[in-house]
Formats: C-alpha cells, sequence, structure tokens
C-alpha cells in the first residue's frame, strides 16, 4: 500500500502565499508500507544461537547496504554526473537522508543570501516565505520517502559557487524492503495480492528508483531551461493544468532515459502507465500521464542516444505535442468526477479546489473511455 501525498504550493496572484495557508496537500491517502513478514518458529535447543545469529544480522544489515542497494546507489551517482556534465551551471545535491536535508536548515544560510525557489512565480515580498514553505515540503517528502526535486536560485552560493542547486530526494533503501516494494507502491496493493499477479506486472525495484530519480531530475532541469514551472494565478484548474503540464514533461524524459538504457523495456513503461491510471482512484489528476506513456510504447521512436540534453530536447517535444488545452484538462477533471462517483468514491474531497468544474456537463465519451481504461488497469493487475 502507498502513501500518495503530493503537496504543491498554491501561488495565487495578489494574496500569494498568506503565511503558509497556501500550502495545500493535493491528495493524501495514507496507508500501510510495512513488510509482512512470517513468525520464525524456533525449537528450544537452538533458540539461543539462532537469537544471536539474528541479531549480528540486523546490526549488519543497519550498517552495510545490500550490495544490490549498493550497485543501485553507485548507478544514481554515476547519473548526476551526467546531469552534472550536461548542466554545469547547477549543483545536483541528492539528499539521501533527514540527516542530510537538516545539515542544509536553513536554505538562507547554506545557500547563501539573495535565495529564491525557480519552480514557482513568486513577487520578492513572498521569496523567504517560499523557501521555508519549500523545505516544510521537502522534509515531508524525505519523511515518507518520496522521491521529490526542487531547483533555487544561488547568486551566491558560498559552498558550490553555482548560480542553481537542485536537491533532489530519493528512496534508495526501498531496494532492501522487499522485491515487491516498487510494485506495492505504484499499484497500492498489498503482498498478498502482489503474489498472484503475473511477474510481467510487477515493477522491478531498480528500474523503478532509477526512472524516479530521472523524473525528479528533469523537474530541476525544465526549471532551469524554460523558468517558472508554475505561473501565478487565481484559477486553481489552470494551477494543476501546469503541474499536469511539469509532470508530464518529466514522465516522458523518464520513460526515453528508461528506453535508452533498456531498449527492450517498454513492459515497464505499461506498467508505469497501468500505474497512473490505477492512481486516479485516489483523486491523483496531475500524475496521469498513462495515454502518452501508451502513445510513446507504440511509436517508432528510436532511443539512439544517451546524451542527456539531447534526451531533454526530445522528451520536451514529445510531450509538448500531446499536452492539453486548458479546455481538454478542465473536462477532463469534470468526466474523472463522473467516474469516481459510479465507482460510489468520494469526490467531495478531491474536487473542492475546482468549484467551476461542478457547473459542466461530462462528455458521454470521454467519461465511457476513462471507465474503459480504469477496467482494463484494474483488470490487468486483479485490483
Amino acid at each position: 500500500m502507498k502513501i500518495k501525498t503530493l503537496v504543491a504550493i498554491a501561488s495565487t496572484h495578489g494574496g500569494f502565499f498568506e503565511g503558509f495557508s497556501q500550502v495545500v496537500k493535493m491528495t493524501a491517502t495514507n496507508s500501510e508500507r510495512d513488510v509482512n513478514s512470517n513468525e520464525s518458529r524456533i525449537t528450544a535447543n537452538g533458540y539461543h544461537h539462532v537469537l544471536w545469529m539474528m541479531v549480528l544480522f540486523v546490526m549488519q544489515s543497519l550498517f552495510v547496504p545490500s550490495s544490490f542497494a549498493q550497485a543501485t546507489s553507485q548507478l544514481i551517482d554515476d547519473r548526476i554526473s551526467l546531469y552534472k556534465k550536461a548542466y554545469p551551471q547547477i549543483e545536483f545535491k541528492l539528499l539521501r537522508s533527514k540527516a542530510d536535508f537538516d545539515q542544509l536548515l536553513p536554505l538562507t544560510s547554506s545557500l547563501g543570501k539573495d535565495l529564491s525557489n525557480v519552480d514557482y512565480e513568486h513577487p520578492d515580498s513572498t521569496r523567504v516565505g517560499l523557501i521555508e514553505a519549500q523545505e516544510y515540503r521537502i522534509g515531508l517528502q524525505l519523511d515518507i520517502g518520496n522521491a521529490t526535486a526542487t531547483l533555487f536560485k544561488t547568486p551566491n552560493a558560498r559552498i558550490t559557487n553555482k548560480p542553481y542547486t537542485c536537491l533532489v530526494t530519493l528512496n534508495i533503501p526501498l531496494l532492501d524492503q522487499s522485491a515487491l516494494a516498487a510494485s506495492r507502491f505504484m499499484y497500492d496493493m498489498d503482498d498478498a495480492a502482489l503474489s498472484s499477479l503475473s511477474e510481467s506486472y510487477l515493477i522491478d525495484n531498480k528500474d523503478f528508483l532509477v526512472y524516479s530519480f530521472d523524473h525528479e531530475m528533469f523537474h530541476c532541469v525544465d526549471a532551469y531551461s524554460n523558468g517558472f514551472l508554475f505561473a501565478m494565478t487565481q484559477d486553481p484548474v489552470k494551477s494543476s493544468l501546469d503541474r499536469s503540464r511539469a509532470e508530464l514533461r518529466a514522465e516522458i524524459f523518464a520513460a526515453f532515459a528508461h528506453l535508452s538504457r533498456q531498449p527492450n523495456g517498454k513492459r515497464f513503461l505499461l506498467n508505469q502507465a497501468t500505474a497512473r491510471t490505477l492512481s486516479l482512484l485516489s483523486g491523483d489528476v496531475e500524475h496521469y500521464t498513462s495515454g502518452a506513456l501508451i502513445i510513446l510504447v507504440g511509436s517508432s521512436t528510436k532511443n539512439d542516444t544517451h546524451d542527456i540534453k539531447a534526451l531533454v530536447k526530445k522528451s520536451m517535444h514529445f510531450a509538448d505535442n500531446h499536452a492539453v488545452s486548458y479546455a481538454e484538462y478542465k473536462q477532463f477533471l469534470v468526466d474523472l468526477r463522473t467516474v469516481l462517483e459510479e465507482l460510489d468514491i468520494v469526490t467531495d474531497t478531491i474536487f473542492t479546489e475546482y468549484p467551476s468544474v461542478a457547473d459542466e456537463a461530462p462528455s458521454d465519451k470521454n467519461v465511457e473511455s476513462l471507465r474503459n481504461s480504469l477496467n482494463m488497469a484494474k483488470v490487468a493487475i486483479n485490483y
């Protein structure tokens, strides 16, 4: 089961960030992520020996990561080097733990004066407030174990002397939890349900972590290349659309990067599309990238480059060609609400942000398409 906590900062023009009250948790579906384990049966004669062996094993596991996790950690470090080479003006900092992040607080001190966040458009009067809100958000994501990325402009960086700093979080210890950890997180299913799933639908932990890393790194590259990702607006639909477009660009980049590493890795992308579709059931509208992923998998586009900048350019072009308009996105929200209500899912907490949606009529064609997509995703993994 997964925790989906997508924290966004509502950038409203005129009343931007009123004392952090504009920090909004877009969706918070809390559920267990504990790894189930079977109780061991220990005979009386071997009890003490087995007990001490278990103690030694646990202590070793606390201090020595598995070779699998170490190899993946090295792969992540290698990829960071690629990003640093492609974008030398950005300092990419991977936060592996809450302790890593705590050492940087407050960011206004560690990252130098005149620090500012690049993700959200904002007036200068709210600059420090926005930084403090991002500190809260990053800390929350580290507590939960979610991947996230935040770009700051650092004109007076004391340590790196680089004009930009990207802070990235990634849950590398996920690899040591269970072979089913990524599948459990993305499908929102427990191990008992996953055990009956066809192996082809399982999501590989290492692929998932590297994919998530590339997805998050792109957010920083996107803000660096294109400026503010989220414009100031009083329109909640426009705000959500901006986040949706940013997620689409990041998802397509991660998909192209995945195929550049694994040319035959389309099964993973299809599983990702299935998971993104199922996430609609909990109201995660902004990560719904399934349609574009399926188009990418079915296309004849070749992935013959490992160059980061080339992949960025390619993914931006693809994503822009498959982005929806404001009217289309608003209609999508209307249609999704109709489908969720058919499933007896309470939508008030999901759609209170979009009051204008309540007055719109659903499209029968689109509702049928969404209904079919959700049914197909549920059937595929016996959801």
